[in-house]
Formats: C-alpha cells, sequence, structure tokens
C-alpha cells in the first residue's frame, strides 16, 4: 500500500493520505503536519464554499517567496532540492497554490475588522523605548537612581555598575518593547511615566532594576500593525473553525 492510500485526517466528510501531508510537511519545513494540514484543508474547503480562488501569477509569486526563503535562486537548484526529497513539481505547484490561497481567505475573513480590533485594543500595540541598570541590591539601585536624577550619565552608570550582561555594554539599552513584552513591574512603571523619565527601583527575581524610558511610542494602525492584527484575527478564525469541523485523527497519529 502506497502513502496515499493511506488515510491520515478527515475533515469533515473529506480525507486527506499521508503522502498529501508529508509532502506539505517537507514543503513547509515544519513537521507539526496534522495541525499544519488541519488549517490546510480548512481554509481550502472555505475557499471552496465562497468561490475563493487564486491565479497563476499569485501561485508563481508563492513559489518564488518559497525559493528565497530556502536560498534555491536558480531553477536548478529548486529541482534538485525537490527530488531529493521525492517530490515533484507539481507538488511545489499546489504547496504554492495554498500559500497564495491561504493569503487570501486571511483577507476574506478580515475585511472590515482590522479597525475595530485596533481600537478595542489600541494598548496592546503601545510601545515604549527603554534603557535598564540592574543591580543586586536595593539600597545601591536607590543610590544610581538618585545620581543619574541628579545629572550623571545613565549609561556611565550601567556601565560601571550594572550586572546585566546583556545591555550593559549599549548602555543599558534594551530597545522597544510592547506591554507583552515586558514584566509586569516594569510595565506598569514604564507606560505611566513621561519621555526620559527614570524609575524605580523595581525588584524582579531578587534583582534590582533601575528604568530609563527613552521614549514613548503610541499605538499606530500602521502596516506592520494591520498585518499583525490580520494574523490575530485569522488565528482566531480558525480556530474558530477547527472547533466547528469534524476533525478526526487516525491512531497513527496518538500514542496509544
Amino acid at each position: 500500500m502506497s502513502l496515499d492510500q493511506v488515510a491520515a485526517l478527515q475533515v469533515d466528510e473529506r480525507s486527506y493520505s499521508l503522502a498529501a501531508i508529508l509532502r506539505s510537511a517537507v514543503l513547509r519545513g515544519s513537521f507539526g503536519a496534522i495541525d499544519d494540514y488541519v488549517a490546510h484543508a480548512l481554509v481550502a474547503s472555505f475557499a471552496e464554499e465562497n468561490g475563493i480562488a487564486v491565479g497563476q501569477e499569485e501561485i508563481q509569486e508563492a513559489v518564488n517567496d518559497w525559493r528565497v526563503g530556502n536560498g534555491l535562486y536558480q531553477a536548478s537548484e529548486a529541482a534538485n532540492w525537490l527530488a531529493e526529497r521525492a517530490l515533484s513539481m507539481a507538488d511545489l505547484a499546489e504547496f504554492a497554490r495554498m500559500q497564495a490561497l491561504t493569503e487570501r481567505v486571511r483577507k476574506h475573513v478580515t475585511a472590515g475588522k482590522v479597525e475595530r480590533y485596533f481600537t478595542e485594543h489600541r494598548s496592546l500595540f503601545e510601545a515604549v523605548t527603554l534603557s535598564q541598570l540592574v543591580v543586586n541590591e536595593r539600597g545601591l539601585a536607590r543610590e544610581l537612581r538618585f545620581k543619574a536624577l541628579e545629572g550623571e550619565l545613565f549609561y556611565t552608570l550601567v556601565r560601571t555598575y550594572s550586572i546585566d550582561e546583556s545591555s550593559r555594554l549599549a548602555g543599558g539599552y534594551i530597545g522597544r518593547k510592547e506591554r507583552a513584552q515586558l514584566p509586569k513591574a516594569i510595565e506598569a512603571q514604564a507606560f505611566g511615566a513621561a519621555p526620559e523619565a527614570i524609575v524605580g527601583p523595581l525588584e524582579i527575581d531578587k534583582k534590582f532594576y533601575v528604568i530609563k524610558v527613552e521614549e514613548i511610542c503610541p499605538a499606530e494602525l500602521n502596516g506592520d500593525t494591520r498585518a499583525r492584527i490580520e494574523r490575530i484575527l485569522f488565528d482566531e478564525w480558525l480556530a474558530a473553525r477547527c472547533k466547528e469541523a469534524n476533525v478526526r485523527k487516525p491512531a497513527l497519529w496518538t500514542r496509544d
């Protein structure tokens, strides 16, 4: 029996072969194969239900993106890569079609929803640019904050006293951070401060932080933020559709 004859997944009333799933996994470069293919199947069925299709130009663009992502700039390199993995150009074309179709479906299901999501979750996209000084003693942290407030250069204090090697040589600079990227103690202080403010000491994991707020970055619905929100909405849509679908995974995907 060939792998094309082994049923590895059923979504609603449609079955998918083990060979198809493995081909997709190799081309994707990820072996969360079954979950990836569930998403693939749900996107395909939704596109079919709603008359969503992609043209040859979109498929070719997806092929080009895949080749660049894998460093295969010559057609011969791509052909060799596929041959070494027992894949064909037809397999790549189908993979690219699904990549392009997924992008079409993403745009379809998120249309008109990005602005509302941004309005309701604006604080998630706010950011601050920070520098930090980290020491082992609260008293020392308090003393160094006072020195900074009195005019000593923050980055000089960092280079002299900070124990955090990942930021010390950069004068404590840790860059642009959104709320979710910061410990709660720092988030609460940093987002309530004005630019150039120096706050602390803040205790985190038995270390004491003095934080300099370099810049406040208000949330902005630019291209990057829009793309992130589309991904969030699409992932939520996929999760909901997966719950609604009748997804059955044969025993070969389980340990028992």
